[in-house]
C-alpha cells in the first residue's frame, strides 16, 4: 500500500456514515414540476437535476473522482420508494439512526428537517406503500408471518445490475445517445406503441448526457483545483484527472487510468439513479488488460502505479453507501451494498484468463482489507496451481473471506440449461452477493420476496397454522400427531412449498407492475442490450436474458428436521409424534415430561443424521426440498418479463440468504432438529451451525450432492477454517484440492473465514482494539465489531475446521 492510499483508507475509517437528504430534495423539486407527464420522462429529468446540482467533493490525495452524496460514506436518501421508516426512526422507533444496534448513522438538525418536509410529499406516494395496499390479503399474511418477504425489493429499488463495461470503455456513453437517436429516426409516431418508445429513447438521451456532464463539472472542478495549488506533483495529477474527466465516460478511453475513471462514473451514476443495490463490477481484469497492456508496453505507467490505482479505485467502493429500514437492515447488516469484482476464469477460447492485471487486483485487495468490491475469483479447470495459492495467501491475509471462489464448470452448466448461448456462457459473473449474470445482457441479476423454507415446513407440522399468528391460510394435512410416515410429511410439506411460492410470485409481479408505473429508469437500461433497439426499459422486457428469484433460508434446517422425523419417531420409535410436537411447543423447556424437553432436544442434537456429515440419510430430504423449489421455479412459474422479449423468463432458485437466517430465525419457533425457538436458521447451503462433525471433506461431500443446476441466483456456501492451515503451503494444497472437489461435483461457491473464535470473542469484549477486524458474514465482508451481538454469536458459532 502506498503512502497515498494508506492517508486515503484511514481517513475513509474514520468518517462516521450520515444521513443525505441532498439527492432526496432535488428528486422530489423536479418530481413536484413534472407532474402528469410519462415516468421515464420524469425519473430522467429528476436523475440530471440531481446529476446537476449536487454537491461536488474532491478528497486530497485521491487520483478517481466522483461522489454519490455530499460527504464519504454519507447515504442519500430514495423517498420514492418508502417513508414511513424513515419518520418513525427520526423519531427513536424502534432506533433513531445514530442508535441502531448496528449500521449506525448520523442525521443532524438540519437534515433531520428536510426530511420530514420531504417525507410530507411522498406520504402515501410511495411504491411500499402501494405495493402493501394492492397485496392479496393472503400474501401480506404470509408477509405478517415471516414465510416471505419483499421489503428489500419494494422499499429500497431495482438492483444487481452489470453494465458490459468493454462496451463502454471501447465507444463511451456517446455511442447510446447515438444509438437512441437513430432508433428515434425511424420511429413512425403514427403507429401504435411508438410514442411510448420515443418518450423512453428522449430519456436515455437525456440521462446519458447528465452523466456526461456531470464528468464534465468534475473536470472544471479539478482544472480549477490545479490553479489553485501550489504542490506542482499535485497540479499535474489535477490536470490529468481533469483531462479525464473530461473525456470519459463520453468517449473511448485512451489509457488505464481513464478507462479507471469512466468505470467509477458508470458505476456511480446507476448507484445514484436508484437505490437498488448490487450494483457490480464484472470482469475487472479482462475488460482493463488492454489499457493496462497498451499503458505498460508505451511506457505511460508502470506498475506500481497501476497498483496505486486500483487500490484509490477500491477506497472509492467504500464511500458508496445505503440507507434502509431497521427491519430491511437486519437482513443487510454490515453497510452491504454489494459490490461484486470478479477476476480469473477463461477467455472465449477456453484459456486462463488470470493475467498481470488480475495479481495486481489480489494486491490491491490484500493490502487494503477493505469489505468493499467483493472480490470472486471465478475457477475452472485450467486455473493454475500457483496462482490459487497466491489466492488462498491473500485469504488469509484479507481474513475477510476475499477472494471467493466460483465454479465455472458448474455456473456454465446451469446458464446452458436456462438457455444462455454458448459465446455468453464463459463470460458470466457473479453480481451482488453470488447471481450469475451476462454482463449488459441481463436485467436484474436477483430480484423476488423472501422465503423462509423452514417456516413453511413448521406451518406444515401444525396442520397449516402459523403457532406464532395463529394464521392458516391453507389448511393442512395433518400434524405431527396425525401423520403415519415420512413420505406423509414430505407430501403435506410440497403442497405447502407451492402454496408459499405461488404468493411469493404473486408479490413480485404486483411489485414489478408497480415499478412499471413509479420507476422506470433510462440510464441503467441504455447500459444493457437489448434496451434501445427494443426502445423499452430493463422492467418492461428490454434485456437479452431475465430469470427472477428471491432469496431462500432455511432448506438445511428443513432437511435436518425432516431427518429428525423420520429418525426418532417413524424408523427408531424414541419418541411419539404428540411428544415432539409438545416439546417443540414448548420450546424444549418442559422438565415433567418422560424424557423431558431438553433431553428430547439432546436427543435431536446428537442421535439424528444431519446434513454436512455425508450421511444419505439427512442429505436425501436437503437435496429433495432443494430439488423440488429449483424444479418447481424453472418449470411452473414465469416472470413479469416473459414473452416480452427476454430469455428464459422464469424463476431460479436463490440459496444467497445473506444474514436472512439469523432474522428469519426469530419468525420460526423451535423445529426438530433440536434448534429452539427464534435461534438463528443455516446459512446459504452451508450445514446447520455446528452440526458438522466428520470434518471438512463430508461436508463437502454433503454439499456436493446439491442439485446445483437451479441455483442460477447462487448460493453460498461459508467454511471457517483455523488461521494456522492457510500458513503452509501443505495447507493451501489441500485446501485447493477441497475446493476443486467441490467444483468437479458441479457446485456453485464457497468462501472462507479463517479468524479464530478466540479473537472474535476478544473483539466482542474490547471492540475498540478491533476495529480493522473483518469477517466474511455471507456473500460479502464486513468489519465485525460494528456487527449486532446476534450475528456476531452466529459467526462465532460456525464449525471451524482445523484438518
Amino acid at each position: 500500500m502506498s503512502e497515498r492510499t494508506k492517508k486515503l483508507r484511514d481517513k475513509l475509517m474514520n468518517t462516521i456514515p450520515a444521513i443525505c437528504s441532498e439527492r432526496a430534495k432535488i428528486f422530489t423539486e423536479s418530481m413536484k414540476e413534472s407532474v402528469g407527464q410519462p415516468i421515464v420522462k420524469r425519473r430522467a429529468e429528476a436523475f440530471s437535476k440531481v446529476l446537476k446540482e449536487m454537491t461536488l467533493y474532491v478528497r486530497r490525495d485521491e487520483l478517481i473522482v466522483g461522489n454519490q452524496a455530499s460527504k464519504p460514506r454519507s447515504a442519500p436518501v430514495f423517498p420514492e420508494y418508502s417513508v414511513e421508516w424513515i419518520k418513525d426512526e427520526l423519531n427513536g422507533n424502534p432506533y433513531h439512526f445514530s442508535e441502531r444496534p448496528s449500521d449506525k448513522f448520523e442525521c443532524d438538525k438540519k437534515t433531520s428537517n428536510e426530511l420530514m418536509e420531504i417525507i410530507d410529499y411522498w406520504q402515501g406516494k410511495t411504491l411500499f406503500k402501494n405495493l402493501k395496499e394492492l397485496l392479496p390479503e393472503e400474501a401480506n399474511k404470509a408477509w405478517e408471518m415471516g414465510a416471505i418477504d419483499e421489503t428489500w425489493v419494494s422499499a429500497g429499488g431495482l438492483g444487481n445490475i452489470l453494465p458490459d463495461y468493454s462496451v463502454i470503455l471501447n465507444n463511451g456513453l456517446s455511442s447510446f445517445i447515438r444509438q437512441a437517436e437513430e432508433v428515434i429516426a425511424s420511429l413512425d409516431l403514427k403507429q401504435p406503441a411508438q410514442i411510448k418508445k420515443y418518450w423512453f429513447l428522449k430519456a436515455v438521451i437525456t440521462t446519458n448526457k447528465a452523466v456526461i456532464d456531470f464528468a464534465h463539472r468534475f473536470a472544471n472542478k479539478l482544472r480549477q483545483m490545479a490553479v489553485d495549488t501550489n504542490n506542482k506533483q499535485r497540479q499535474k495529477e489535477l490536470e490529468i484527472m481533469a483531462s479525464n474527466c473530461l473525456r470519459v465516460p463520453e468517449k473511448p478511453a485512451t489509457s488505464f487510468w481513464e478507462a479507471l475513471q469512466s468505470v467509477w462514473f458508470v458505476h456511480l451514476a446507476i448507484q445514484i439513479e436508484t437505490n437498488g443495490h448490487a450494483i457490480s463490477l464484472g470482469r475487472f481484469d479482462q475488460y482493463l488488460w488492454p489499457f493496462y497492456k497498451k499503458d505498460l508496453e508505451n511506457g505511460i505507467i508502470n506498475k506500481d502505479e497501476v497498483l496505486e490505482l486500483v487500490e484509490t479505485f477500491f477506497i472509492k467502493t467504500n464511500e458508496v453507501n445505503k440507507l434502509r429500514s431497521w427491519p430491511d437492515t437486519e437482513y443487510f447488516p454490515g453497510y452491504h451494498m454489494a459490490e461484486n469484482l470478479a477476476i480469473g476464469g477463461q477467455n472465449a477460447k477456453g484459456e486462463d484468463a488470470v493475467n498481470e492485471l488480475t495479481y495486481i487486483i489480489l494486491a490491491a485487495t490484500e493490502n487494503l482489507k477493505l469489505p468493499k468490491p467483493s472480490v470472486s475469483l471465478k475457477w475452472f479447470e485450467g486455473t493454475s496451481k500457483d496462482f490459487m495459492e497466491r489466492a488462498l495467501e491473500v485469504v488469509q491475509n484479507h481474513s475477510g473471506g476475499q477472494p471467493a471462489f466460483y465454479n465455472d464448470l458448474g455456473v456454465i452448466r446451469m446458464l446452458k440449461n436456462m438457455g444462455v448461448k454458448n459465446e455468453d456462457c464463459y463470460n458470466w459473473a457473479p453480481v451482488g452477493c453470488i447471481e450469475a449474470s451476462i454482463p449488459g445482457k441481463w436485467d436484474f441479476a436477483a430480484k423476488g420476496s423472501w422465503l423462509n423454507t423452514a417456516k413453511i415446513l413448521e406451518i406444515t407440522l401444525n396442520n397449516g397454522k402459523d403457532p406464532k399468528t395463529g394464521i392458516t391460510l391453507l389448511p393442512g394435512d395433518g400434524d405431527l400427531t396425525t401423520f403415519n410416515n415420512i413420505q406423509e410429511v414430505m407430501k403435506a410439506f410440497k403442497k405447502q412449498l407451492r402454496y408459499y411460492m405461488n404468493l411469493q410470485v404473486i408479490t413480485e409481479h404486483i411489485n414489478d407492475e408497480l415499478h412499471m408505473l413509479h420507476d422506470v429508469n433510462a440510464f441503467r437500461s441504455s447500459l444493457i442490450q437489448d434496451c434501445i433497439k427494443r426502445s423499452k426499459s430493463l422492467i418492461e422486457g428490454g434485456s437479452i436474458y431475465s430469470a427472477d428469484g428471491g432469496p431462500t433460508v432455511g432448506a438445511m434446517t428443513a432437511g435436518d428436521s425432516l431427518a429428525a422425523i423420520e429418525t426418532v419417531i417413524f424408523n427408531k420409535g424414541w419418541l411419539t409424534g404428540s411428544q415432539l410436537q409438545h416439546a417443540l411447543e414448548t420450546n424444549f423447556t418442559d422438565d415433567t415430561t418422560d424424557p423431558t424437553g431438553e433431553e428430547i432436544r439432546q436427543m435431536l442434537l446428537n442421535k439424528t443424521p444431519k446434513f454436512g456429515n455425508d450421511n444419505d440419510k439427512a442429505d436425501r430430504w436437503t437435496v429433495l426440498i432443494n430439488d423440488f423449489m429449483g424444479s418447481t421455479y424453472h418449470h411452473e412459474f414465469k416472470n413479469s418479463r416473459y414473452g416480452k422479449g427476454p430469455i428464459p423468463g422464469t424463476y431460479a432458485l436463490s440459496q444467497s440468504s445473506v444474514t436472512g437466517n439469523v432474522a428469519f430465525g426469530n419468525a420460526v419457533g423451535a423445529t426438530p432438529d433440536g434448534r429452539q425457538a427464534q435461534k438463528p436458521l443455516n446459512n446459504g447451503v452451508s450445514p446447520a451451525t455446528g452440526v458438522e462433525r466428520n470434518g471438512l471433506v463430508a461436508t463437502i461431500n454433503s454439499v456436493s450432492k446439491l442439485p446445483s443446476i437451479w441455483f442460477q441466483k447462487g448460493a453460498i456456501f461459508n467454511v471457517r477454517l483455523s488461521p494456522n492451515i492457510l500458513k503452509s503451503k501443505v495447507g493451501k494444497e489441500r485446501v485447493t484440492g477441497i475446493i476443486e472437489t467441490l467444483f468437479n461435483n458441479n457446485q456453485y461457491h464457497i468462501q472462507f473465514n479463517v479468524i479464530g473464535n478466540e479473537t472474535l470473542k476478544d473483539a466482542q469484549e474490547k471492540p475498540e482494539d478491533y476495529r480493522n477486524l473483518m469477517v466474511r458474514v455471507a456473500g460479502y465482508s464486513a468489519f465485525f465489531t460494528p456487527l449486532n451481538k446476534e450475528l456476531q454469536d452466529d459467526i462465532i458459532k460456525r464449525m471451524e475446521f482445523s484438518n
